[in-house]
């Protein structure tokens, strides 16, 4: 989601644009892979986001750019100074370095360190169009919150939201398509957290309505496996 919104912000590419999604892809000597053996050929980039394709993101890198990664990033909230009343991470996001760490980064790997509420509020972020600090402790209220981001690009976010409804309606977490509550937005996510294992943590962010989200699964699998099941869970309880 980062990444898409960095590179859509910065006019690299538009949702239609076609990336082309092979099985794998090498950057500088190390191999990039999807998951399951994936390949999806030459499409509009909308649908290599709805069906998580790792190697097209790792092929854009350069269009993004490290400075683009920081740019979004720091926009959605990630990486910043928060004052919540306790203690809480908002993240700390690769600097792309090389370009191997850079063509991981684009797609959440590499150095890139975040937590559930920070990616909760880069979504509500996204589905507000501005960074607004997360409120846990209410009295005494923090003496030194985060100020508001500034507002977000606007066709960013309308080819974004699009993306993320798309990931429900025809990706990677359809089995939120029909959960009541009305329409769901979001990503899955599949993180590595240990080098040579191919031991996952599974993700997916989202948001409904007025409520944005994230949960993690760790050790869980692909984002589809695991933590989609639990976002159908809360959103049906939700609604009740």
């Amino acid at each position: 989601m980062i990444s898409a919104y960095g590179l859509l912000a910065r006019d690299a590419i538009t949702a239609d644009t076609v990336v082309d999604c092979p099985k794998t892809v090498t950057v500088d000597g190390r191999e990039f892979k999807n998951s399951h053996d994936q390949a999806l050929g030459k499409v509009p980039f909308h649908v290599d986001f709805a069906k998580s394709c790792n190697t097209a993101f790792a092929a854009l890198a350069p269009k993004l750019s490290a400075a683009g990664l920081q740019e979004a990033s720091s926009a959605l909230g990630l990486g910043g100074k928060w004052d919540l009343g306790v203690e809480a991470s908002s993240g700390q996001v690769s600097d792309g370095g090389t370009a191997t760490e850079l063509a991981a980064a684009v797609f959440g790997q590499g150095s890139t360190v975040v937590s559930p509420l920070a990616m909760a509020a880069a979504t509500a972020a996204v589905a507000k169009g501005q960074f607004q600090q997360p409120k846990l402790v209410l009295d005494p209220a923090p003496a030194a919150a985060a100020a508001a981001g500034p507002q977000l690009d606007k066709d960013a976010l309308t080819g974004l939201r699009a993306m993320m409804r798309e990931v429900v309606t025809d990706g990677t977490a359809t089995a939120l398509r029909n959960v009541p509550g009305g329409a769901v937005h979001g990503k899955t996510g599949t993180a590595e957290f240990k080098t040579g294992s191919e031991d996952t943590h599974s993700w997916f962010i989202g948001y409904q309505g007025d409520i944005a989200f994230a949960v993690m699964v760790q050790n869980g699998g692909a984002g589809s496996e695991a933590a989609v099941p639990v976002v159908q869970r809360f959103l049906t309880a939700l609604s009740r």
